[in-house]
């Protein structure tokens, strides 16, 4: 019989962007990067690993296919991505641009296994709360923050179902933890 797994949860944004700073103040430039791009493309950590630095830089827009869904994102490049790329590339020696941006020492891309414990140790050592840290977590801090930005509308939802590819807005709404979350509300305005 398979575990279940306990639902990741996503950081608050200011919470994400102290973090981001933290590394890059320690010249944990890669964990400052991942968590850079991961949060504001919120994309599945697979897409995430197979970026490369060709498909970046000098690019006003990511466009790339989704492995799980082989649809085609096309996602516009945030300034403050553009910034961290563009100094996580100046920090590099032997560069070559189509090299992934998240490899290893030899030039590999990075395992989804290595992240989700790199993940782990970077939100310990920072002391950054997320219940069951992993990978998805990136992902679920952009739709948290896509959903409170547009006010908590349903028209984020609509959005955000859309980017998720979920098949209807109530799993949309689980997925960043709305339910639950006003579940609680609910028991606290008693």
């Amino acid at each position: 019989m398979r575990k279940k797994q306990t639902a990741t949860s996503g950081m608050d944004w200011n919470t994400m962007i102290g973090l981001a700073l933290r590394l890059k103040q320690d010249k944990l430039y890669r964990d400052y990067l991942l968590i850079t791009v991961g949060c504001y493309f919120g994309l599945r950590i697979g897409d995430l690993l197979s970026i490369k630095w060709v498909d970046v830089i000098g690019k006003e827009e990511l466009v790339l296919t989704e492995q799980k869904t082989k649809k085609i994102r096309r996602i516009t490049i945030n300034p403050n991505v553009t910034t961290a790329l563009s100094f996580c590339l100046n920090e590099l020696y032997n560069f070559d641009e189509n090299d992934f941006i998240f490899c290893n020492r030899w030039g590999g891309q990075l395992t989804i296994s290595y992240i989700n414990k790199r993940l782990k140790f970077i939100f310990k050592k920072y002391n950054v709360v997320v219940r069951n840290a992993s990978s998805h977590t990136l992902r679920k801090t952009f739709g948290k923050r896509i959903y409170e930005a547009d006010a908590r509308s349903e028209r984020a939802l609509v959005y955000l179902s859309e980017i998720f590819s979920h098949s209807s807005i109530s799993t949309t709404r689980k997925y960043i933890g709305i339910t639950q979350e006003a579940i609680a509300d609910m028991y606290m305005s008693l």
